[in-house]
């Protein structure tokens, strides 16, 4: 049985704020894209989990498919197709993070049942 990193539990926390906080913005900028004066507003995973992104892998990260968006007002304005793509971007996040999850808690149940 694989033993589980001290953090592993805490990866999977700090993705799911991010995704939820990325989910956030993506709603309040197609929510707002017809709202004079409105622009839309980025976020990015690495800023929000103050780490690498936790999904990518050493190769990805050497081939430069790092998250790059920037956590701030873009000056542009909403791009509801763009919003679109990132919600289901976000989606494959979420699917990626509670499966992780899962595969946590079943390890967890598995090495509390040893020895009953």
């Amino acid at each position: 049985m694989e033993l589980l990193p001290n953090n592993s539990i805490d990866v999977v926390l700090r993705s799911m704020a991010a995704i939820s906080e990325r989910q956030r913005l993506t709603s309040a900028n197609i929510a707002n894209a017809h709202t004079p004066g409105y622009t839309a507003r980025s976020v990015s995973f690495s800023d929000l989990l103050k780490a690498d992104n936790p999904f990518e892998t050493d190769m990805s990260q050497k081939m430069g498919s790092k998250l790059t968006e920037i956590s701030t007002d873009t000056g542009t304005p909403v791009d509801i197709q763009k919003e679109l793509i990132d919600m289901q971007k976000n989606l494959l996040y979420y699917s990626m993070a509670t499966r992780r999850a899962s595969t946590i808690f079943s390890s967890l149940k598995a090495a509390s049942q040893v020895g009953r």
